[in-house]
This record gives C-alpha cells, structure tokens and sequence, in this order.
C-alpha cells in the first residue's frame, strides 16, 4: 500500500470511531497543512496530527505508532471477541466493530 493511502485509511477509520466514542459535541478535525483530530472519551482529550501528503514510510510508521499510544492512553484498546458477543445494543455492536476495525489496521507493533 503506498503512504498517501495508507494515511487516508488511518484518517478514515480514526475519523469513524472518534465521531462514535466521542462525548458529546467534541468531535472536530480540521484541516491547512495537516489534518488533526481531537476530541474527547470519558473527560479525556484524543488529538491526533496527520501529515496531508507523507513523504515517505517512517512518517507513516509514525502516525500508526501515534495512534496506538492516543488509543491505549484514554483506554480504547481492541475490543475481545468475548466482549463483542456480550452487547446486545446494535449500536454499541456497531462501535465495537469500528474500533476493531482500527485496530486491525493499526496492529500491535510499536515498533518503527
């Protein structure tokens, strides 16, 4: 996958599951030289910064490092199987799969 698009998945996916576990009305994004994302779980602040071109695979790496440790910080890790066949609310099914989404792109290497 090339950089540019491996950066719009991230955003997309970010930008989902943002706008489903955000509290209320604190969603933002905006947009000039970089893309950045904030918005709040629990009280707690998530804000990440996307580059809008990446120049090459390390920013990239970066970016995918980034939002593991955000996730990890306001406690959204990846939801268990286990967890996800216990909700019976189709819209807390929705959001789990959205975040598990993201974490299936991001995987578990923080490693760069």
């Amino acid at each position: 996958m090339n950089n540019q698009k491996e950066i719009n998945t991230l955003i997309n996916l970010s930008r989902n599951v943002g706008q489903a576990f955000c509290d209320k009305d604190t969603f933002e994004e905006t947009s000039s030289n970089q893309i950045v994302q904030k918005w709040k779980y629990r009280g707690v602040t998530f804000k990440i910064i996307f580059p809008e071109s990446p120049s090459d695979g390390i920013t990239v790496s970066n970016c995918y490092a980034e939002m593991r440790r955000q996730l990890r910080e306001i406690n959204l890790e990846a939801p268990s199987e286990f967890s996800m066949r216990l909700v019976s609310n189709y819209s807390k099914v929705a959001e789990l799969v959205l975040l598990d989404e993201l974490w299936e792109e991001l995987g578990t290497d923080d490693k760069i």
